[in-house]
């Protein structure tokens, strides 16, 4: 049995597991505080989170943290990514003129470590930091500690250091269907699921349930999964044009995956 833990934190599920019952402890340790310190720059939720001066500046350029530097750069990396499919804004209803076009993340700056967001913007990067960040702790805490780690926050599943006997065994997220299925993700790879909160794509598929992609990059996997979301019926196409590991799961219960996926798992686990 691979030693494990879990908690919650930042509205998300936390598990953390490692292939070295000694190094659970110090594992967890280092998963929980990075989290917390990424909260303090980004969670919206939290009266003093950094993130809340970008966002009163409306139109001033404001001097940030590296941290939130690095962050802010994540998420307008992952919007690049997939055409802004995957964006930081959030607008605030009635604060842009509407003779004035409506901002885009493009019109975000970063110079250094001052950041410009034009008047009527806000800023949401939780789900971009919540991604790297489980991607980038996996990895620092297993070389650290000299094992395997997985870092699983919500349905995003980080993995890095050598892998248990029988591999990281991983639920796929929202999978009503089958009874709980797993994939085996091998270390250094990062699992990102995207769920629909309500009925996407062709009424002749039940709509898109559930889009999973694996990559190597955890902010790619996530990136990907969401923007795959987003397309609906057209989510498969995009998938495979950009050559990722997918699966789709649509509501009446039909699956497809990408040729990378199956290159991976041809019996249904990543190898």
């Amino acid at each position: 049995m691979v030693p494990s833990t879990q908690w919650s934190t930042w509205g998300s599920e936390v598990e953390v597991r490692v292939t070295e019952w000694a190094a659970l402890t110090a594992a967890a340790e280092m998963v929980s505080a990075t989290l917390s310190d990424v909260q303090s720059a980004c969670d919206l939720t939290r009266g003093d989170a950094e993130i809340h001066a970008v966002n009163l500046a409306q139109g001033t350029p404001i001097r940030v943290s590296p941290r939130l530097t690095e962050l802010i750069r994540s998420a307008l990396w992952a919007a690049r990514m997939t055409a802004g499919a995957v964006s930081p804004l959030s607008l605030e209803a009635g604060l842009v003129p509407t003779s004035h076009p409506t901002p885009e993340f493009t019109d975000v700056r970063l110079d250094g470590d001052t950041v410009f967001a034009p008047f009527g913007v806000f800023l949401d990067i939780t789900g971009t930091a919540k991604a790297g960040t489980a991607h980038r702790v996996a990895r620092v805490a297993a070389d650290n500690l000299e094992c395997g780690v997985m870092v699983r926050v919500d349905d995003i599943v980080a993995t890095s250091g050598h892998c248990p006997i029988g591999g990281w065994q991983v639920g796929l997220g929202g999978y009503p269907y089958g009874g709980g299925e797993q994939v085996e993700v091998v270390s250094g790879r990062t699992m990102a699921s995207a769920r629909a909160t309500a009925p996407t794509g062709d009424a002749a598929d039940g709509g898109v349930d559930t889009v999973t992609v694996i990559a190597e990059d955890g902010l790619w996997a996530y990136a990907a999964a969401t923007a795959a979301l987003a397309r609906g019926v057209a989510a498969l196409r995009w998938l495979t044009e950009n050559d990722l590991a997918a699966r789709v799961a649509y509501r009446r219960g039909s699956v497809r995956t990408t040729d990378a996926w199956l290159n991976l798992c041809p019996h249904g686990h990543v190898a």
